[in-house]
């Protein structure tokens, strides 16, 4: 496992200086490991690399990027920040879903209502001839896209 670094970048260009910096590491280069991006941490991208040489050469002169120097940071103050959100809070209305369990499995449908105290969402199937509203629970679904 590699050390960990993070670099402060302009906010909302992340993930744009997280494509620059796949596109630096050179083909079959075992050097970078991960290239991380948090959405609870506005203006910060994190890179585990080998050393902090080889992560500042990947940066060097990259626009967006304003820290000078990459600085190593443990695991534990980022990992506060990597929390699944429950599956209900990330379904909303209009989303087109996949049903994986139950009677419709296979089916895709577009979720029309959200009933976040029973945990259901309700569907129009989109293979029906005419619009077919059914409750599935919301373990039974996955987003699609």
């Amino acid at each position: 496992m590699g050390r960990l670094f993070a670099l402060r970048t302009t906010a909302g260009y992340e993930k744009n200086v997280v494509n620059v910096i796949e596109g630096r590491i050179p083909q079959g280069s075992r050097d970078v490991y991960a290239l991380l991006v948090l959405p609870t941490l506005k203006g910060f991208v994190f890179v585990e690399g080998r050393d902090r040489e080889t992560v500042a050469e990947l940066v060097r002169e990259l626009r967006h990027v304003k820290s000078k120097s990459p600085v190593q940071v443990d695991l534990s103050d980022v990992s506060k920040h990597l929390v699944e959100r429950p599956l209900i809070d990330v379904i909303s209305e209009g989303m087109t879903v996949e049903v994986i369990a139950g009677p419709f499995k296979g089916f895709t449908g577009k979720v029309t209502r959200v009933d976040r105290i029973r945990k259901e969402v309700t569907l129009e199937l989109l293979e029906s001839a005419y619009p077919f509203p059914i409750s599935v629970p919301v373990n039974q679904v996955r987003p699609t896209g």
